[in-house]
Formats: C-alpha cells, sequence, structure tokens
C-alpha cells in the first residue's frame, strides 16, 4: 500500500512546474481564510462546536447572554457623582447591541415597601408582637379609667422605643446588605455589572465591549476626577487573550526560528536546500490553518499544538529525504534519477510513519470534546499534508533548481565512517536482558504510581490579585459565579425548587449551598401567612395610628402598603429581578441559579458538584441544562479520563496494524515497536522520579508520543532489513545524522509549549520532551542490541551452511 502511494507520488515528480504552480496558487488562497481566524482559546470554548449548540453551555449561553460581565468599578469621594456617572453609563450602554443588560443599583426600596410579603413567618409574628406591644402601650396611656395596678418595676415592660428599634433590625436583615450591593456604604466605591449579549470567551467582542465603555466614560467623565478599574470574566477573557495570543505568535516565530536554525546547521553547505526545505515546511501548516478556518473558523486551546507539532513533523520528512536523496547523488547518478530513488527508497517508510502519525490523531475523535475532536480531524488532515506537500514541494524545487547544474554532494554527509565491530554474543545477550528486566520493573513500578492531579490551579492561567478585585470587596458585590441552570418554563423552575428542598433535606446534594429561582422572588402567601397578616392589618386601625409619633407612622406607613400590595404577582418583580431569569426572548422564569460550597480548583470536587446537579436533573420532568466553571471543568474531566484510554488503546491497535502492513511480516513489526515501548517504560519511571503528574492536558501527549516514537525506529529497521551492507551498527552510524536531526525537530514543537504563560500546555511540552528524549535514547540502545543479535544469529546461521 506504502509503496504504491509513494509510485503515485514519484509520477507526480515529474511535474514540477504544475505542482509549484499550485501549491502557490493554494498559499496564496489561503491567506483570506486564515486572516480570519477567531481564538476561541478558554477551556469553555472546547465543549462545542463554533457554529453548533451543542452543549450546555452553548445553549444556555445563546438564551441568557454572555455568561459573564465586565465589571466597571469608579472610584471617587463624590458620592453623587459616582451614581450619575453609573447611571447615565447605564442608560448609554443598555442602548448598545453588544450590551443584553447592565446592573447598577439595587431594589431595596421594592422590596422595603413589600417586605412583609417576603419575610419569614416568624419575623411577622415578632412584628405582631412588637405592634401588639405598641398598641397596649398607647391604649394604657390614653385610657384614664385604666389603671395599673402592679408595679412597673416588677413586670418589665417592653417601651415604645424598643419595639420601634426591633422593627428596623428586621429591615436591616433582610434588605442591608441589599442597600450596599452595587456600592460601599460611603457611596465612594460604585459597582457597574454590564452583561453582554454575547459569548464572554469570544475575545474580539469582548474587546469591542471594553473599548465601547471606555468611550462612554471618557466621554461622560469628560476630566472629572474619577477613578476606573476593569474586572469580570470578559475582562479576565481579555487580559488572558492579550497574554496567551502574543506568547502564540512569539511561540511561532520560535518555531520557525529553530527549524531554519536546524537547516543552516545541517544543510550550511548547500545554502540552496535551506531555502528549500523552508518553503517545503511552511506550507503544509499554512494550509492546515486554512482547513481549520474553512472546516471551524477557529483556533481552540488543543489545536493550538498543531501550529507548533506540525513544522517539527515536516522538518522530519524534508530531512529524511533530502538525506536520502544526497546519499543517491553520491553515486553520481543524474538529479532526475535520484529524485525518483528517493522518493521510491524513503517515500514508503516515511508514508508509513505519517499515516501511524495522521491515526492517533484520528483516535482522538473517541474523546467525545468537541475541542479534541477538532484536534483530531485537523491534525490527521495536517500529517498527511506534510507528507505529500513536503515530498512533492521539495522534489519540485530540487527539479527546477538543478535545471542547469546539479548541486555539489562534496563533504555533504557531517558524519564519518567509523569500523565499528558488533558486541560479544553473550554480552550482547546480558545487555538485553538486564535492560528488558529493568524496564519492565519500570513499567510496572511507574504506571502503578502515575499520579493525576485535579488542581486546576496547575494546569489554568489564575487571575492575579488586583486594585479592581480589592475594591470590590469592599462592597456588598458578590464575588463568586453561580451556576445558571435553564429549563423549559416558570414552572418546571417552581418544581426544581421543589426538589431542591426535598433532596436539600435528606443531605443528598452536599455540595450545593442554595438555589435560586424567580418563584422564590414572588410573596410567600400560605394561608397561615394571609391569616396573620389579616390580624396585623385588624391592628392598624385609624384611632390607633393617630396617637403614634411620626417615626412610627413611617414605619406603619409602609407595613400598609405592602398589606395593601399583598396580591402582589411574580411579574411585578422590578425589571432588574426579571432580567436574571428571563431569556432574551422574553420568556419570563427560564433560568435559576446555583450556589456550590466547593473550591472550583479543585476538580474531583467539581466532578462530586456535577453528579449532584445530576440529581436535580434524575428527578426532574422536563431537561435542564447547567453550566458555570465547576461544571465545565468538571464535563471536559469526565470526557478525556473516561475516554483517553480508547484513544490510546486504538492508536496502539493501529500503529501495530500500520507496521504490520508495511513489513507484512510480525516479527518485523515486533522489532520495530521495541524501542517505543522500552521509551513508554523509562518515560513512566522518569516521570514518578521527577514527581511529574498527569494533568487533564499533559494526558494527551502520549498520542504524540507514541506516533513520534515510530520515525526513528522505522528508518533504522528498514535500512537493516533492506540489507544496505554491513552490521546494524554501521546502519545505525549510516542513519545516525539523518536520525538525530529528525528527532531534533521533534523536540522543537516542547519549546513552543515550555516557553507558554499557561500551566496546562507548559506541561504538555515537560511530558513532550522527556518523552521524546526517552525515545532517542531508546532507539540508540534497543535497536544496536536487538539487531545485533540478529546479526549473530545470521552470522552464525552462515557459518552452519558453510560447514
Amino acid at each position: 500500500m506504502f509503496s504504491l502511494v509513494s509510485k503515485i507520488v514519484r509520477r507526480l515528480t515529474r511535474l514540477p512546474f504544475s505542482v509549484l504552480a499550485l501549491s502557490a496558487i493554494l498559499a496564496v488562497l489561503s491567506i483570506f481564510p486564515i486572516s480570519h481566524l477567531r481564538w476561541d482559546i478558554q477551556l469553555q470554548d472546547t465543549l462545542s462546536f463554533s457554529n453548533q449548540e451543542n452543549s450546555d453551555y452553548k445553549k444556555i449561553g445563546k438564551d441568557f447572554g454572555g455568561l459573564g460581565s465586565l465589571t466597571v468599578i469608579l472610584r471617587s469621594d463624590d458620592s453623587l457623582l459616582n451614581y450619575n456617572t453609573a447611571k447615565t453609563l447605564a442608560e448609554h450602554l443598555q442602548k448598545d447591541t453588544l450590551v443584553h443588560f447592565v446592573d447598577f443599583e439595587t431594589d431595596a426600596e421594592f422590596y422595603t415597601r413589600n417586605s412583609l410579603l417576603y419575610i419569614d413567618e416568624s419575623d411577622l409574628d415578632t412584628i405582631i408582637d412588637r405592634v401588639s406591644t405598641l398598641k397596649r402601650t398607647a391604649l394604657a396611656k390614653s385610657n384614664p379609667f385604666l389603671i395599673d395596678l402592679v408595679n412597673e418595676d416588677t413586670v418589665p415592660a417592653l417601651p415604645a422605643g424598643k419595639a420601634q428599634a426591633d422593627l428596623d433590625k428586621l429591615q436591616d436583615k433582610y434588605f442591608g446588605l441589599m442597600a450596599t450591593r452595587f456600592s460601599n456604604k460611603e457611596g465612594t466605591i460604585r459597582v457597574v455589572d454590564i452583561y453582554p449579549t454575547h459569548s464572554h470567551s469570544d475575545l474580539y467582542t469582548s474587546r469591542a465591549l471594553l473599548s465601547a465603555t471606555s468611550e462612554y466614560l471618557a466621554e461622560i467623565n469628560n476630566g472629572k476626577e474619577i477613578d476606573v478599574y476593569y474586572t469580570g470574566k470578559v475582562y479576565d477573557t481579555i487580559r488572558q487573550g492579550n497574554t496567551m495570543l502574543p506568547e502564540a505568535k512569539f511561540a511561532g516565530k520560535l518555531t520557525a526560528l529553530l527549524i531554519l536554525l536546524l537547516y543552516i546547521i545541517n544543510f550550511y553547505r548547500q545554502p540552496q536546500l535551506i531555502f528549500i526545505s523552508s518553503i517545503a515546511t511552511g506550507l503544509p501548516i499554512l494550509y492546515t490553518l486554512a482547513l481549520a478556518s474553512l472546516l471551524y473558523g477557529r483556533i481552540n486551546l488543543f489545536t493550538l499544538l498543531l501550529a507548533l507539532v506540525l513544522p517539527g513533523q515536516a522538518c522530519q520528512v524534508v530531512s529524511h529525504v533530502l538525506k536520502r536523496y544526497f546519499l543517491e547523488r553520491a553515486r553520481n547518478l543524474t538529479p532526475q534519477l535520484c529524485i525518483e530513488s528517493a522518493v521510491l527508497g524513503i517515500g514508503p517508510s516515511t508514508c508509513a510513519y505519517s499515516c501511524i502519525m495522521a491515526g492517533l490523531f484520528a483516535c482522538l475523535v473517541f474523546v467525545p470534546l468537541p475541542g479534541l475532536q477538532e484536534l483530531a480531524v485537523l491534525g490527521t488532515l495536517g500529517t498527511l499534508l506534510n507528507w505529500f506537500v513536503t515530498i512533492l514541494v521539495t522534489t519540485a524545487l530540487l527539479r527546477v533548481f538543478q535545471r542547469k547544474q546539479p548541486f555539489t554532494v562534496n563533504d555533504f554527509r557531517i558524519n564519518r565512517e567509523y569500523t565499528i565491530q558488533l558486541l560479544p554474543r553473550v554480552l550482547n545477550i546480558v545487555l538485553i536482558v538486564i535492560i528488558s528486566v529493568a524496564s519492565l520493573a519500570s513499567l510496572i513500578y511507574g504506571s502503578s504510581n502515575l499520579r493525576f492531579f485535579y488542581d486546576f490551579k496547575k494546569t489554568e492561567i489564575q487571575k492575579p490579585p488586583s486594585i479592581a478585585d480589592s475594591l470590590l470587596a469592599q462592597t456588598g458585590f458578590p464575588e463568586y459565579d453561580p451556576i445558571i441552570v435553564e429549563f423549559a418554563n416558570e414552572e418546571a423552575g417552581k418544581e426544581l425548587y421543589r426538589n431542591f428542598l426535598t433532596l436539600k433535606k435528606k443531605g443528598a446534594i452536599p455540595t450545593i449551598s442554595h438555589l435560586y429561582t424567580l418563584a422564590q422572588f414572588s410573596p410567600n402567601m400560605s394561608e397561615s401567612r394571609k391569616a396573620k397578616l389579616d390580624s396585623l392589618q385588624g391592628m392598624l386601625t385609624g384611632s390607633f395610628l393617630s396617637k403614634m409619633d411620626s417615626r412610627e407612622n413611617k414605619s406603619f406607613a409602609l407595613i400598609k402598603e405592602s398589606l395593601a400590595r399583598r396580591n402582589l404577582d411574580v411579574h411585578d418583580q422590578p425589571k432588574n429581578v426579571l432580567n436574571k431569569f428571563r431569556d432574551k426572548r422574553g420568556n419570563n422564569g427560564v433560568f435559576a441559579f446555583i450556589f456550590h460550597n466547593i473550591d472550583p480548583n479543585d476538580g474531583l470536587a467539581c466532578r462530586r458538584l456535577n453528579r449532584d446537579i445530576e440529581k436535580l436533573q434524575g428527578i426532574q420532568d422536563d431537561e435542564i441544562r447547567a453550566t458555570g466553571l465547576p461544571v465545565i471543568r468538571a464535563t471536559v474531566l469526565d470526557m478525556i479520563l473516561q475516554n483517553l484510554d480508547k484513544t490510546i488503546a486504538a492508536g496502539s491497535f493501529l500503529v501495530c496494524l500500520m507496521l504490520l502492513i508495511y513489513y507484512n511480516r510480525l516479527s518485523r513489526a515486533i522489532f520495530t515497536l521495541l524501542p517505543s515501548i522500552f521509551a513508554i517504560s523509562w518515560l513512566l519511571i522518569l516521570m514518578r522520579l521527577f514527581g511529574i503528574e498527569l494533568s487533564v492536558y499533559s494526558s494527551l501527549a502520549f498520542p504524540i508520543i507514541i506516533g513520534a516514537s515510530v520515525d526513528g525506529s522505522l528508518q533504522l529497521w528498514t535500512a537493516f532489513y533492506n540489507k544496505q551492507g554491513g552490521t546494524a551498527l554501521t546502519v545505525m552510524q549510516k542513519k545516525f545524522s539523518g536520525i538525530a536531526v529528525s528527532q531534533m525537530a521533534s523536540l522543537i514543537a516542547c519549546y513552543g509549549l515550555m516557553i507558554s504563560s499557561h500551566p496546562g500546555l507548559r506541561s504538555i511540552g515537560q511530558v513532550l520532551l522527556l518523552g521524546l528524549i526517552c525515545i532517542f535514547m531508546a532507539q540508540f540502545t534497543i535497536y544496536p542490541l536487538i539487531a545485533g543479535a540478529l546479526d549473530h544469529y545470521r552470522i552464525k546461521k552462515a557459518l552452519r551452511k558453510s560447514k
């Protein structure tokens, strides 16, 4: 199969101008889609495909608006200036299409006027008791025929002032915090909370919202002495984007620079090859990025890896092709014959390696995480493009540049010929046994003690402390994000709340502290409450109120107003409250908010919380959807941990199958795999010794390591079985420089990842670097020992035949 594909490519190499023209046209056409690539580099973006609502996060985001806000903090010594600035800003922004709604003041006045309809019945009993006491006191003072026969010193009477103070305390109990929700007590710090219509993880629209807000504030303030600070999820997205995008660009430039440096070292005597190799290496990644734009319209947190991994793999293919080409040129063959010989000689092995790498990327599709499935598709296509494009473009450029004069081959090979003797047979066998036993012990010990850590502090960019957050802490503004739940209609919300109370009473959902629905903001008008309100209304007679002073009458006026509005409906709530529970289509009460008691950086706790939310789902008649930071992290953990083993198992089977197809002999496939198996065992023990733990990110390095481990081994064993002369050691000597350059190219991706400020991406680079070092060591340790044993067997067999 691989030889057939190589023969097809060889035929195409005879059309160099057509190949180069088509490559140039595709490169030019790729510029437009690449320029419109969107960077979705938040973890939650990996939960859904770009243009599909295939996750709770995406569906809720569409109905609710941005699942996070841009929080503006205004600080000034003039509290009135703060309030007026916040009010004017809110009026400006509410007209902007980027804004769903704006919060800047509380509805304490509404709830104060209607307080009796909301407070606990036990507190209502207290109010009735206090009013009754005030009434008795007033009646005693005004009744001339009532004689107090009891000594006042023996019975403690509750003075009217004390009763009034108790009423004030009840009001403060329910609405004191609400009064300072968007400001501190002095009003010198005021908060404006802006909810966007778009996803807060959309970097470009988040930047547009911040820019519009800044412009409005500059217009409103116009030189006034007021300090402005920003925080919130929208601002965090912008901050992370401003950090990661320059890093990604720098990593890309560093990768290009390292590959160029590698080509300069390898081809400094043939400078034409530096240009040829650079063009051939750059085109496949350009096409892959264009495909990413056409297929998905974005680069996500995982597909970002391809910009670093694919150039290294392309460099490997180019190095192998050029190495084989100049080995043929050393035989004084014409460039045309050398090109065809190189394609037929190196094509099948590099094709097999590329198919193995593409297959391992494809196996990531078993993880039902859209971000990883995008990586699977783009990685597969990019790897195949790497092989096909690099060979065609390299050979086409070689043909064009050598039309008049062939490149010189003097002193091309950087390695010298040495006479290397095989190790004695007994020593060779002893070394194999010792290394095998040690590696087996390492594999058992390393895999059994391999730890997976769930601390997202070590894998996600953490929010640094800021002045904005310290100012926010001085207000009553909540500094934590609730879980947002969506359901079919308002009645489903009421049922959800009843189920929550049932499970909470049983202690079945310990990670959930509170759940708020719109139904809870409607008056609690039970029969007992109605009776108590009727009793209270009967007490507030005109003659009684005429005997109260002005301060007391003010409180009683509020009580009478609440009693007059006892038929208040849930939809009579303030607009501010209704907006929080209403979707963008105007449906009321279709959202609820869950407040948890866990650390969202603890992955295990996130998974427990997610299971508790699923319990609410389990007894809910209608489907509910939930999203929030802990739910997102739990979902990613569950999807990867429960399915990554399928990817590794399928990938390992695919490697064996491809090698079996390539060699058509099981023993040869096994010998080729042995260095990879030893390398994995060494990697596991080194991770154990260095205390490197697997995370949701670094576990993704294993499919790449498995694929990368095959390349050098495949080249060595192919040369060994093709009997290019000499023993296993002479074959290794001839292949050393090419494989060394190839392995150095594969290491380049590690450097780009390890400079990232994103801890998760950095952990992938660390595991990759360690794994590739183990692979390099295994290939030049295990191959000569196993192949040397085969040489001894071959020599012994030849001696027997000669006798």
